[in-house]
């Protein structure tokens, strides 16, 4: 075959269809209807226009053969289908709608003929078309689609029903088999002529395979439909067509109450398309927020699988850490942890993997770039990822370096002693109250407790100054230190009381070791500001085999044995042992007793006479006070008033002895005038000293009892001066303006008393009695005497030899000019009688 010519039209073939396209292009009906067909679909389409208007002119004639009445019947018929048309049924979840009118439209057919119900079809699929399209090709397309199919359908439904009959078939059964036939024929031209043209559009082949698949639906409804107008039919010949209008208001009703129920299922439907849109936009909306707060956000921020990979950080993470995001996504964030905080991210991601918590908050060590560690407060929840079919994590870090390492610092101080650095009694406490625990639990975990506290750390304080006892007190805490185990505890507790907590321990002898260690290292001389110091401690140990439940009672225990150290003698160790329990209650009803002692007068006084050597006469008295207690007996002076001290109350036992003594001589020196030159020695303590109270009770006590305060000398110990030196100092020079003489007790036992004695306002030395008892058995003993003698003279001061029990003694006193003495060779102590019948006796010489 040759090639065609150029204006061959491709679709026909020939020239002269080519020419007739090219006109019908040109025309402006096909530029308003038809500009989007082409040739095969306008062919196809006009075909259908023309042979639909046929077949309408063909029907209109043979509805005018039929009588007026019928016809008028056939007329409201139609507008009953036009009115059906009018509520199409819709489908819903889809835009598919089903009319209504197929019924009227079949009942017209079966009851007034094919005409009839193709002109109403027609009509019925022109009105439908309006209202879905505007365009007058898809109008005309439906009107001669439905014309044709219903005048098809309709000639076979009146050509086969005979035949039917003819067969065999019941009248009914030929009508509704015949009617079945019409009904699919009208379905299939009037629904494949419609589904033709589309596809010819598109240029797509239309296969009887698709062509079912897509309008299937509506030839079941079509037959339905059918079979309905049927039956109507039927009654109609069998009950007239009263019937046929009961059934179509019955079919009507249900039609619309189905309708009613699709639309309101629509309704519904769309609600729900309008609620799902509206949170998916919504998720998107999130999304797109969590995007950039998680970018933006000035915190780290990682989502974690379950695995523990990190899929996705967030720049201020990469900051935090030193990092770039491709150094660490898909990295596993446990690796990023300090070893010791792995297991406790573990613990807390299981509970919440498990769904046991929401969510967990908690302070972890990174190690981040470079090795350097940073602090973070992590904050970790759920976080369902659509990517993911396991639902992830989100972790939350905050950089709190600065605030772990401010903690710390507080920790450090709030547990530790910021002079020595030691830890503290805080500190001590927590510590001792987990080895107390652990020991009660386990046998094996025994320990021991060594309580220490400074020996005469005051007069370091009070005459070197607080600075040189800080430093004394740092020297000590750097010894300490040295001297035990890594694993043992050093504490300060307190002033200057120190303590160490042995865990550990094999043995009370290496304990006991240990404590002579400690003794031996603090016992070395130590430089403090010019000045040599040794320092001394007095240690208290005691061992958890004492089956101790509270840390309190350990320090209790060591405490008081550390007190016994003090009393035997300072500078030594001392073991805890039951009986000092004993010994504390003996000692707290003894200072309950003393107390009342003082306020209910069961305290008295003695007189021990003072006398003048050469020549021999009656100088005054001393008075010593005397204690006998309603139960116990007499008690030692040396104890009770050591107590007095002790626990605060020795002011007011002071005040009662100056004011009794004061009393009892202006009594003597009314009963005897010529004794009226004797003198009373009262002791006082370092505490009174610096109490100030004692001038004024002093100054009121002697003006009433008129008595000239040069008579009265207060005598103070050389070691309890040394101990209050700087506040005794004004009452002293007070005491002195007032007139009242002053005595340095026990002198010679002190050991800086000599640099300080030309500085101090004292009358009266007395010579200690150890010394004096001592000339007979050490000859430096008589050189001390001697040299304390000519210190007196050299300075003024008036010397007393106390202690005096032999005539060996006295007449050796008496040759290195020794003034006045006191002993019980001379007298022992007298009570106020005794005191009297002295005063009476003409001459005053020693038995």
């Amino acid at each position: 075959m040759g090639r065609p010519a150029d204006n061959t039209d491709p679709t026909t073939g020939s020239a002269q269809g080519g020419a007739l396209w090219a006109w019908f292009k040109g025309t402006g009906f096909y530029r308003s209807h038809l500009h989007d067909y082409n040739l095969a679909a306008s062919r196809f389409w006009l075909v259908l226009a023309l042979t639909g208007a046929v077949a309408f002119g063909y029907n209109l004639v043979g509805l005018t053969r039929l009588p007026p009445g019928e016809l008028w019947e056939v007329l409201g018929w139609a507008a009953l289908a036009m009115l059906a048309a009018a509520f199409p049924i819709q489908i819903p979840r889809s835009k598919l709608s089903v009319s209504t009118s197929d019924a009227v439209l079949f009942l017209l057919l079966a009851l007034h003929g094919a005409p009839a119900a193709a002109l109403t079809a027609g009509v019925e699929a022109y009105l439908a078309s309006s209202r879905s399209s505007k365009r007058l090709t898809s109008r005309v397309g439906s009107l001669a689609a439905a014309t044709i199919g219903m005048t098809v359908g309709g000639t076979l439904f009146t050509l086969l029903a005979p035949p039917l009959q003819g067969l065999g078939f019941a009248q009914p059964a030929a009508h509704l088999a015949a009617l079945a036939v019409g009904a699919l024929a009208h379905f299939a031209i009037s629904t494949w002529a419609l589904t033709k043209v589309i596809y010819l559009k598109r240029q797509l082949s239309l296969s009887w395979d698709e062509w079912l698949s897509s309008v299937g639906w509506v030839g079941a409804l079509t037959l339905v439909s059918a079979m309905l107008a049927g039956l109507l039919s039927l009654n109609a010949q069998s009950f007239g067509r009263a019937a046929v209008a009961v059934g179509m208001l019955v079919m009507g009703l249900s039609l619309a109450l189905l309708r009613t129920h699709f639309r309101q299922q629509i309704v519904e439907h769309e609600a729900q398309e309008a609620r799902v849109t509206a949170a998916e936009l919504e998720a998107a909306h999130n999304q797109k927020r969590f995007h950039a707060a998680f970018t933006h956000a000035s915190i780290g921020m990682a989502i974690v699988a379950a695995d523990g990979k990190m899929l996705q950080v967030n720049q201020a993470l990469c900051q935090l850490l030193g990092y770039s995001a491709g150094e660490i996504q898909q990295r596993s964030f446990r690796s990023l942890l300090h070893a010791g905080d792995a297991s406790l991210l573990d613990r807390h991601v299981a509970g919440v993997s498990s769904r046991h918590e929401d969510m967990f908050s908690t302070e972890l060590r990174c190690i981040g770039a470079h090795q350097r560690q940073t602090w973070v407060s992590l904050h970790c929840a759920r976080f369902d990822d659509d990517a993911t079919a396991d639902a992830c994590l989100i972790f939350q870090l905050h950089d709190i370096t600065s605030r772990r390492h401010a903690e710390g610092e507080l920790h450090h101080i709030a547990y530790h002693d910021s002079l020595t650095d030691l830890p503290n009694r805080n500190c001590f406490l927590e510590r001792l109250q987990a080895t107390v625990e652990r020991s009660r639990t386990d046998q094996r975990c025994s320990f021991a407790l060594m309580y220490l506290d400074l020996d005469r750390f005051k007069i370091v304080n009070d005459n070197l100054g607080h600075a040189a006892g800080d430093e004394l007190l740092k020297e000590v805490a750097r010894r300490l230190s040295v001297c035990v185990r890594p694993r043992d505890l050093v504490a300060r507790l307190s002033g200057d009381e120190f303590a160490i907590l042995l865990e550990e321990t094999s043995n009370q002898q290496d304990v006991l070791a240990l404590g002579h260690r400690v003794l031996a290292a603090l016992e070395l001389p130590v430089s403090i500001y010019g000045t040599e110091i040794r320092p001394q401690v007095s240690i208290g140990i005691t061992f958890s085999d004492l089956g101790y439940r509270l840390p309190d009672e350990v320090l209790r225990d060591a405490d008081l044995a550390m007190y016994k150290a003090k009393a035997d003698g300072k500078g030594r160790i001392a073991m805890f042992d039951t009986s000092l329990h004993e010994q504390l209650g003996h000692k707290l009803q003894l200072e309950a007793d003393l107390r009342h002692a003082i306020g209910e007068g069961q305290l008295s006084l003695a007189y021990q006479p003072l006398f003048d050597l050469d020549p021999y006469r009656l100088n005054g008295f001393e008075a010593l006070a005397r204690w006998v207690h309603p139960t116990r007996g007499p008690i030692s002076p040396a104890v009770f008033i050591a107590l007095a001290e002790e626990t605060g109350c020795i002011q007011a036992l002071t005040a009662w002895a100056i004011d009794e003594a004061a009393r009892q001589l202006a009594v003597w020196r009314c009963e005897a005038p010529e004794s009226a030159a004797l003198v009373m020695h009262v002791n006082v303590s370092g505490k009174d000293l610096s109490h100030p109270q004692l001038v004024p009770h002093v100054a009121e006590v002697l003006r009433r009892h008129g008595l000239p305060a040069q008579l009265l000398t207060l005598e103070i110990t050389e070691s309890a001066l040394m101990e209050q030196r700087e506040l005794a100092m004004r009452s002293l020079a007070e005491l002195g303006a007032l007139g009242v003489k002053l005595g340095i007790d026990d002198f010679g036992t002190g050991y800086s008393s000599l640099a300080y004695l030309s500085t101090l306002p004292f009358d009266c030395l007395k010579i200690d009695r150890s010394f004096v008892i001592g000339m007979a058995k050490s000859q430096q003993n008589v050189e001390i005497v001697r040299t304390i003698l000519s210190l007196g003279r050299s300075l003024n001061k008036q010397v007393v030899a106390e202690g005096i029990e032999t005539h060996e003694q006295l007449q050796r006193l008496k040759d290195m000019g020794t003034p006045i003495g006191q002993g019980y060779l001379l007298s022992r102590p007298l009570n106020p009688t005794q005191v009297r019948d002295l005063l009476r006796e003409p001459r005053l010489a020693p038995q």
